[in-house]
């Protein structure tokens, strides 16, 4: 055999070394954490209905909605000579000029919050005189495009027929690429409201105050992408009602979103959607006595098993889990049969679900807030 002929035969077993070895490349495990149901939303999806959560506010679906994380920041201040837990009663002072109607609508709202809390609005003689101010505005930032170019060394083959070099080697080699990123607008929109709680007594009083009896003042604010400050003021204005008559220990800043449960106020365990996880203050559920960790054993007569049916919608299923208790829009009566997690006995309990919406707030790790 020639010379030329072994080393073209080297050159070929080379190769095919090289090319074995990269078979021979032992592939690594995913490391893509398993996924984890942990919401009511996905807990359906995860059952074959289709749930479109940018309309599931209004839809005719099951009631639950999720949106997205709020950072929240809240300050108040409050007169500490008076008791104010013996204030409990109050009516509200309209004054925006500029817009009258939105501050209507704010102060609709802050009144359902506020009767939840127990309070009672008296429009005659109240303790509390309630004034408002708010404002939205819209902040645009534009980032210009940006190039970028990069330099890396990469391995390059050269083979050559003359010398040493006829079996080839490897080189390396300088490679620049460049690429260009489209500039964009980033819109975020601000709102803030304040609430001023005063004195009614010394406001009405024939010998006025020099400043304002104030008793009690609390300032809420959010930056994010809600452009509509009522889409958001019912977790601004839940916060900030939520530190009267006392502070509570939730923090100056805080992550919260609204998170809707059926209308008889209750949330289940993911594991177990008959187990009672929840019970929403001031729901049906509540005032009937359940319990956390209640269990759901019957609805209308007909057990309640955390395996389901299928079908196009809750609403539609043949199973009275989802039928009455979830789905339920408050125009069916429910009748269930409770297992205490106290005393281990069944009962009865027969409860209408309400017809507004209820919701409620939790924090970032799904844990409900109080108004």
């Amino acid at each position: 055999m020639s010379i030329t002929q072994k080393m073209a035969s080297l050159f070929l077993f080379i190769c095919l070394a090289l090319v074995l070895a990269g078979c021979a490349t032992t592939p690594q495990p995913s490391t893509n954490p398993e996924v984890k149901v942990t919401t009511e939303v996905d807990m359906v999806r995860q059952l074959g209905y289709t749930i479109d959560v940018a309309y599931a506010e209004n839809s005719a679906f099951f009631p639950a909605a999720i949106y997205p994380w709020h950072l929240v920041n809240v300050r108040t201040y409050r007169d500490v000579d008076e008791p104010l837990e013996n204030y409990k009663t109050y009516n509200f002072d309209y004054t925006s000029k500029t817009n009258p109607l939105l501050e209507k609508e704010l102060f609709y709202q802050l009144d359902k919050i506020l009767q939840s809390k127990g309070m009672t609005r008296d429009k005659e003689n109240p303790q509390i005189t309630i004034t408002m101010d708010f404002y939205t505005g819209k902040k645009e930032q534009y980032t210009p495009p940006t190039t970028i170019t990069s330099t890396e060394i990469k391995e390059v083959w050269n083979t050559g027929m003359i010398g040493w070099n006829m079996m080839g080697m490897s080189s390396q080699v300088p490679v620049t690429t460049t690429t260009t990123q489209p500039g964009h607008t980033d819109i975020s929109y601000y709102n803030n409201i304040r609430l001023n709680f005063l004195n009614h007594a010394k406001l009405v009083a024939e010998t006025k105050p020099e400043i304002p009896p104030l008793l009690w003042m609390g300032e809420v604010d959010n930056e994010g992408l809600v452009s509509d400050i009522r889409d958001i003021s019912p977790i601004l204005l839940g916060q900030l009602a939520g530190e009267f008559p006392a502070p509570s220990d939730k923090g100056a800043k805080r992550y919260v979103r609204r998170f809707r449960y059926g209308r008889l106020g209750l949330g289940f365990l993911t594991t177990d959607w008959r187990v009672i996880s929840y019970v929403e203050p001031n729901s049906v559920a509540a005032e009937k006595g359940l319990k956390l960790g209640d269990m759901i054993l019957k609805v209308n007569g007909k057990y309640a098993h955390n395996v389901y049916i299928h079908a196009q919608t809750p609403s539609q299923s043949s199973n009275p889990y989802l039928k009455f208790v979830l789905s339920n829009r408050g125009d069916k009566d429910v009748e269930l049969e409770i297992k205490s997690a106290e005393t281990g006995e069944r009962v009865m309990v027969k409860l209408r679900p309400r017809l507004e919406d209820r919701i409620v707030f939790v924090d970032m790790y799904g844990i409900p807030l109080g108004n």
